[in-house]
């Protein structure tokens, strides 16, 4: 039977972070993906953020079939007309807005290989995020959540429908998103649209600003009592 780990990146799994790159994004923009340079980069940037789904049995063994990468931002302004693009937060993809005292875990990216998908490693690298949020005792997590059915629903029945809608629509369970449904049964919830996020024609080049709240969260108050006590 196939098992599949999450563990902590390291530099053993960059190449394979390239190639999960390229197969999980086929229509992405090359300045857009995550080379091993770059992994390597983020690796010495927030160590501690990035996180990789492993097979540890069978044939693949040792393969990577998912990865989890973000920073820390000090603060974040949900209400920021325009919202942000993904080359913005990232800094152009150096992770340079990394803010080791930041208060939000900053998702740059989470994928996972065709071959992998609907067994359950999805969920296990956003429970990674969540985790991370929970050891350093983050208010949440937030993200560009890519809105990868609005192309195909244009296409069809869902003709002229503008992204405001199709995310409505999603959140009421009306329709059905690839990525974006998949995020709110994760705990994830929609806080706004981002135009332009990211230069893929897949999802029209349009995610939703998603946000996790970490419900573990100490108080300063709590955090010195509990020094305290030790």
């Amino acid at each position: 039977m196939m098992a599949i780990e999450v563990l902590p990146m390291t530099e053993e799994h960059l190449d394979g972070v390239e190639r999960l790159q390229h197969e999980c994004y086929p229509t992405m923009k090359e300045h857009e993906k995550i080379t091993a340079e770059r992994a390597a980069h983020f690796l010495e940037v927030f160590r501690e953020g990035q996180t990789v789904a492993v097979e540890t049995s069978g044939s693949g063994r040792g393969r990577v079939v998912g990865m989890n990468s973000g920073f820390l931002v000090a603060d974040f302004d949900f209400a920021r007309e325009g919202g942000h693009t993904f080359q913005e937060i990232t800094g152009g993809l150096t992770y340079s807005n990394h803010s080791p005292d930041g208060e939000f875990y900053y998702g740059g990216d989470i994928c996972v290989s065709p071959a992998y998908r609907r067994r359950g490693v999805g969920r296990k690298l956003y429970e990674s995020r969540k985790r991370i949020a929970r050891e350093l005792n983050l208010r949440g997590v937030v993200s560009g959540g890519m809105l990868t059915g609005l192309k195909a629903h244009r296409e069809g029945p869902g003709a002229g429908c503008q992204a405001g809608e199709y995310v409505e629509k999603v959140c009421s369970g009306e329709l059905i998103d690839p990525t974006l449904t998949f995020q709110l049964r994760c705990g994830f919830r929609v806080m706004g649209l981002l135009p332009g996020y990211i230069d893929d024609a897949s999802c029209c080049s349009t995610a939703a600003l998603i946000f996790w709240e970490n419900p573990n969260r100490a108080t300063e108050e709590e955090r010195a009592m509990a020094r305290a006590t030790t």
